[in-house]
C-alpha cells in the first residue's frame, strides 16, 4: 500500500494505492468512494478490507479522501457534492495514469455510492462498472436520518449545532460541518433520476432495507436497454458504530459478493 497525493495544485487530494498482487490482462482498477461524516469513520474498516480483497484478486485499488476531509487539503466547510464528484473523476484519472488500467470501476458506500453514480454519469466513458453499496437514494431522507441518529435526546444540542455564517452557516452534525450550501445539494439528491444514465454494468447491493429502495428497484428493473442488478445480502449496517467500538460490523459476505461481481 502506497500513500499518494494527486489532483490540482489548488485541490490536493490524498489517497492510498494498493497495487494488484497479480496482474490481469487487460489490467483492471477500482476506485473506492467513502461516505461522509461519522459514517466514514465507522465503515472505514470494511472499506479497507474490501480494498485488500480486490488487490489480492488482481485489481489495482485506490481509496482516497475528498477535498476538505481526512488528509486531503481544504477545510471541511469548503466541501460540496459537485466538488467531491470531481474528486472522484480525478481519482479515476490518477489510477489510470498510475497503472495503465483499461477498465475502471467505481465502488461507493452510502453517500459515497451516490457520488460515485453521479461521477459515472458525468464521465460517461471513463467508468465501465459501478457498485452501489447501500446507496443514499433520497438526500432529504438521508438528512432526516442524520438528524435522528442520536440515542439520547439530551445529546441533540451537541448533535446539531448552528454554525457561524462566515464559515458557511448551516449546522454541525455529529462533529462534522454541514454548511447551508452542502445541505442544499444533499437535499436535492435523487439517485432514481440518474438510473437511466448509469453504466450498463451496475450492481446495487443492500444490507438493510430502506423505504427508498423499492423505487430504486423499480427504476433498475425498468431501465431501457436492460435491467441493472439489485441484490440484498442482509447484515448489520457497516456505517453504524457497533457497541461503542468506533467501527461498524464488517459484512464479509457482502464484500465477497462485490469482489465476485467485479470478477
Amino acid at each position: 500500500m502506497f500513500p499518494v497525493y494527486f489532483g490540482s495544485s489548488g485541490r490536493r487530494l490524498f489517497g492510498l494505492y494498493s497495487p494488484a498482487e497479480r496482474k490481469r490482462s487487460p489490467s483492471r482498477a477500482v476506485v473506492l468512494c467513502h461516505p461522509w461524516g461519522r459514517e466514514y469513520e465507522h465503515v472505514h474498516r470494511s472499506v479497507r478490507m474490501l480494498g485488500s480483497m480486490l488487490s489480492t484478486a488482481g485489481f489495482d485499488v485506490l481509496r482516497f479522501d475528498y477535498y476538505g476531509s481526512g488528509d486531503a487539503a481544504g477545510e471541511a466547510h469548503e466541501a460540496t457534492l459537485a466538488g467531491w464528484e470531481g474528486d472522484i473523476l480525478a481519482a479515476v484519472e490518477e489510477i489510470k495514469d498510475t497503472t495503465g488500467a483499461t477498465r475502471v470501476a467505481l465502488a461507493g458506500v452510502r453517500l459515497g455510492a451516490s457520488l460515485a453514480a453521479a461521477a459515472a454519469v458525468r464521465t460517461r466513458t471513463a467508468v465501465q462498472e459501478l457498485v452501489l453499496w447501500d446507496p443514499v437514494v433520497s438526500g432529504a431522507d438521508y438528512l432526516e436520518e442524520l438528524w435522528s441518529e442520536v440515542p439520547d435526546p439530551g445529546m441533540r444540542t451537541w448533535h446539531l449545532l448552528a454554525r457561524p455564517a462566515e464559515t458557511g452557516g448551516g449546522h454541525e452534525v455529529q462533529g462534522y460541518p454541514l454548511t447551508g450550501a452542502l445541505e442544499h445539494e444533499i437535499r436535492a439528491l435523487n439517485l432514481v433520476d440518474l438510473v437511466p444514465s448509469l453504466p450498463a454494468r451496475t450492481l446495487c447491493v443492500t444490507s438493510v432495507e430502506h423505504p427508498s429502495y423499492p423505487a430504486l428497484r423499480t427504476a433498475f428493473a425498468g431501465r431501457a436497454g436492460g435491467a441493472l442488478t439489485v441484490e440484498n445480502i442482509p447484515s448489520a449496517p457497516a456505517w453504524i458504530e457497533q457497541e461503542f467500538f468506533g467501527a461498524g460490523v464488517v459484512p464479509v459476505q457482502l464484500l465477497h459478493r462485490i469482489k465476485e461481481w467485479l470478477g
